[in-house]
């Protein structure tokens, strides 16, 4: 009998379609696994109710307890959660962006049999306070992560034998080295996304590389960055998938200094398309990058970082030799390889939910 898993997530407008923790749901059995898949806009719109005073009011309501990024659509979403498991069929109940949803259901945990909840959450230690309420981990069933770091965090909230860290993965089939060598010129670094990217970082770099008319500086984001202005930073501004990957493919380095980190969708893209890395040394890039991929430095000092990639430039025997780590870790990131730790967790806790 099909495990019946009720999935939630959120839809980020910037996400890509091969791009985010949701690929992992085109790898897990259908026989083994009934998934029902809702997703959630980042906003307001599927709330039932419009008139603009009442929404106001309930969006300061919902908010208010802590959960800033909490919208009246993860609101409607759980009532509907509430309903469908009311009517009986459902083992799991998987919030699968915890900071933005998770708030209520969690609570009706013994107002009837209910199946067993599970949320993940993706922020860093140091920003959990801000976006989720400690009180609702602790009523969760379940907790999985996507970096060993953040289980500090966690552990004084829920049992640890609750907690479970499954690494993030990537679709190397989209994802993956240009089938051509590179065409000559520049030597391009290449910045993509914006949460938690240390821009000021990339700014100083660029300014101190200026001088070497063989380096250039490709930033791909939404966001204003600061640096605009500066000659040898060209900005890239919504991008097809297929232009993304054009992107990676035609670059020679992923340069992506980081404030924060767990999972990234960018370093575990640029690495699958077999892209050298020069990021910052956190214990969550550790964890994904171990090997020979990547260049970390310590607290992103624009010295390091500046001769990392010199060096890299200059080199290009050792980025050959950091690219082929790269794929390599990749591919043993595939979602292929990450959909079955979701399978064994999924039946493991709908077997003692039985």
């Amino acid at each position: 009998m099909a495990v019946d898993i009720l999935l939630l997530r959120t839809r980020y407008p910037h996400w890509g379609a091969q791009s985010g923790i949701n690929q992992v749901l085109r790898h897990i059995q259908p026989g083994r696994f009934a998934i029902d898949e809702r997703v959630v806009e980042d906003s307001d719109e599927q709330f039932p109710i419009k008139n603009e005073r009442v929404r106001t009011i309930l969006r300061w309501a919902v908010q208010s307890r802590g959960m800033q990024w909490y919208r009246l659509s993860d609101l409607a979403a759980e009532i509907e959660v509430y309903r469908r498991s009311r009517r009986g069929g459902v083992d799991i109940v998987h919030f699968l962006d915890g900071e933005h949803s998770a708030q209520f259901f969690p609570g009706f945990q013994k107002r009837w049999p209910r199946p067993k909840v599970v949320a993940t959450y993706h922020q860093p230690p140091e920003r959990l306070d801000t976006v989720i309420i400690r009180k609702v981990v602790s009523r969760l069933d379940y907790v999985l992560l996507v970096s060993p770091d953040q289980v500090s965090y966690f552990k004084d909230l829920i049992a640890p034998d609750r907690i479970h860290v499954i690494l993030h993965g990537i679709d190397t089939d989209f994802f993956r080295p240009g089938r051509e060598p590179r065409r000559e010129g520049k030597f391009r670094c290449l910045t993509v996304g914006h949460c938690l990217r240390d821009f000021k970082a990339v700014g100083k770099v660029a300014e101190a590389l200026k001088h070497h008319p063989g380096i250039e500086f490709h930033v791909v984001t939404h966001r204003d960055t600061g640096l605009e202005e500066l000659s040898n930073v060209t900005l890239h501004r919504h991008l097809s998938d297929a232009q993304l990957l054009a992107r990676y493919q035609d670059s020679d380095l992923l340069f992506l200094p980081l404030i924060q980190s767990t999972a990234n969708n960018a370093l575990l893209e640029g690495v699958a398309c077999g892209l050298p890395v020069v990021s910052t040394l956190l214990p969550s890039v550790k964890a994904y990058l171990p090997g020979g991929e990547a260049l970390l430095v310590e607290e992103n000092h624009p010295d390091d970082l500046s001769a990392a990639i010199l060096g890299l430039y200059q080199d290009p025997e050792r980025r050959t030799l950091m690219s082929e780590s790269a794929r390599k870790r990749a591919l043993q990131l595939d979602w292929r390889n990450i959909a079955p730790e979701y399978e064994a967790f999924y039946s493991e806790i709908a077997r003692r939910g039985r």
